[in-house]
């Protein structure tokens, strides 16, 4: 991972941005990013020095500026591949979550949604997939671990970002440590 932090001017001018975009663009970083430190603040004689961290730089060009997809899609990738090589750097083996089949009842619970969404987020699943992703054995209906994997990456996307964010966050404390 890159240490590197560069002067707020020099990006300005990168993106080709005014002092307003630019300043409406660190308030999104600071607000979408809360548990990063990408934006360090020096002052210096009655003036503020502002320094951007170099990760921050290929997350404006990665996902911020980058309308070719959504954005909660580009941010799951960029994470994904941050984590990746925070993994590599301190030789941890990735170990990818479990998903177990679920009870669609209880649902609303893993997912902490109300149960018209869920049905909603289950009904769109089950558009996805060529074959049941639902079975019932004696009458209690169950989602497949893939269908609730595919619930949780795709459908509640914000709270996979969350948790991907959190990992990212602990994998650089330990990093540091």
């Amino acid at each position: 991972m890159n240490e590197e932090w560069i002067d707020r001017k020099f990006i300005q001018e990168m993106f080709s941005l005014t002092t307003k975009q630019f300043s409406r663009v660190m308030r999104n970083i600071e607000r979408r990013h809360p548990l990063e430190f990408w934006i360090k603040r020096i002052k210096e004689n009655n003036k503020e020095k502002v320094y951007i961290k170099q990760e921050c730089v290929e997350w404006l060009k990665e996902v911020y500026f980058n309308k070719e997809e959504h954005y909660l899609t580009l941010e799951i990738k960029f994470y994904q591949k941050r984590i990746f090589a925070l993994e590599q750097e301190l030789g941890i083996i990735p170990q990818p979550k479990k998903y177990q089949n679920a009870l669609l009842r209880f649902l609303d619970l893993e997912f902490n949604k109300s149960r018209n969404v869920i049905q909603v987020a289950v009904h769109r699943m089950q558009k996805e997939f060529s074959y049941p992703i639902k079975y019932e054995v004696s009458g209690v209906i169950f989602i497949k671990a893939e269908g609730v994997k595919w619930l949780y990456e795709n459908y509640f996307r914000r709270d996979y970002l969350k948790e991907l964010e959190e990992y990212k966050w602990t994998l650089q404390i330990k990093k540091i440590v």
